[in-house]
C-alpha cells in the first residue's frame, strides 16, 4: 500500500485542505487524518441524559479552546467492495496545534507521514525515500475552502455542507454511543469524494469519536478506529519534524522554503 500513503494538506487555522483525491493517490490516504483531527476538539462533560443532535453539535463547536494536542494508536480498515477484501494498517497518530500532525505506521510495513512548518513529508524507511509537498498552493484553493470538517467549522457551517442526523444510539461496554451520520449536500466538494461519514462518539468521553467510517460510492468504506488516547500531551513540534537519516532519497515536489 506504499503508493496510497500520505497526509491531507493542512490550510488556515480552523480549515483542513483538500486537493483533488483519486483514489490510489497520496492526497486520498489520509483524509481521515482531517477527521481525527476535528474530533479531537471534544470537551468531556459527565454522564447526561440521552442527547440531540443539537446538543451533540453544540459540545463538537465549543471544544476547540479545550484541546492543544493527542497521542492515540490507531488502526485503518479500508473494506473494498469489489474485491471483497481489506486492507488494514496500524500504528499511532499525533496532533499538536495550530498545524502540526504525525501517522506512524508500523504494519503491516512502516513509514512516517507528517505535517509540520508548511509542508507534507512522506518518509518510507524500508526503502530511504521521502518525498516532500508544499503547502501553500492548497491554502489559497477555492476547492479547499469548500471542505468542511467536524470540529474545525461551527455548526452553522456543518449544516450548510451535510444533512446531519443520530443515525442511532446504542451501548457498548455499558456506555452509551452515539453515531452522527454526515450526508455531503449535493454540489459541495465533500459530495464528489463521499456518500456518507458517520462518527461514533461515547457518552461522557466525547473526544475524539471512537469510530469514524467513510463510504464512498462504490460502498467502499475506510474506518479509522482510536484507542489508548491522551489529550494534551505534552507535545513540542520537534516530534513532527523528521531527522532524515544520511542517503535518504529525496523528492520535493513544487516550490517549499
Amino acid at each position: 500500500m506504499d503508493s496510497r500513503r500520505g497526509l491531507e494538506m493542512w490550510g488556515p487555522l480552523g480549515r483542513w485542505m483538500f486537493l483533488n483525491w483519486p483514489r490510489g493517490s497520496w492526497q486520498y490516504d489520509l483524509i481521515c487524518g482531517a477527521i481525527i483531527a476535528g474530533l479531537f476538539v471534544l470537551p468531556n462533560p459527565p454522564a447526561t441524559p440521552q442527547m440531540g443532535l443539537e446538543q451533540v453539535l453544540a459540545q463538537i463547536e465549543a471544544a476547540d479552546a479545550e484541546l492543544d494536542s493527542f497521542t492515540a494508536d490507531a488502526t485503518f480498515t479500508e473494506r473494498i467492495v469489489i474485491f471483497d477484501e481489506e486492507e488494514v494498517e496500524s500504528g499511532t497518530v499525533s496532533f499538536l496545534k495550530p498545524g502540526y500532525f504525525r501517522r506512524d505506521i508500523t504494519a503491516p510495513g512502516p513509514s512516517i507521514d507528517v505535517i509540520a512548518d508548511g509542508e507534507v513529508t512522506l518518509y518510507l524507511p524500508r526503502i530511504k525515500q521521502a518525498q516532500i509537498y508544499p503547502l501553500e498552493d492548497a491554502a489559497g484553493s477555492d476547492e479547499g475552502r469548500e471542505i468542511v470538517v467536524p470540529g474545525l467549522n461551527s455548526s452553522t457551517e456543518l449544516r450548510e455542507a451535510y444533512e446531519i442526523s443520530l443515525a442511532g444510539v446504542s451501548e457498548e461496554n455499558g456506555q452509551r454511543v452515539y453515531a452522527v451520520r454526515l450526508l455531503p449536500k449535493p454540489d459541495t466538494e465533500m459530495a464528489k469524494h463521499y456518500q456518507s461519514i458517520t462518527l461514533h462518539v461515547v457518552e461522557g468521553e466525547w473526544h475524539p469519536a471512537r469510530r469514524i467510517v467513510m463510504e464512498n460510492f462504490t460502498q467502499d468504506t475506510t474506518t479509522v478506529e482510536l484507542t489508548n488516547i491522551v489529550r494534551n500531551a505534552d507535545l513540542e513540534p520537534d516530534h513532527f519534524r523528521l531527522k532524515l537519516p544520511e542517503g535518504t532519497e529525496i523528492i520535493r515536489h513544487g516550490q517549499t522554503n
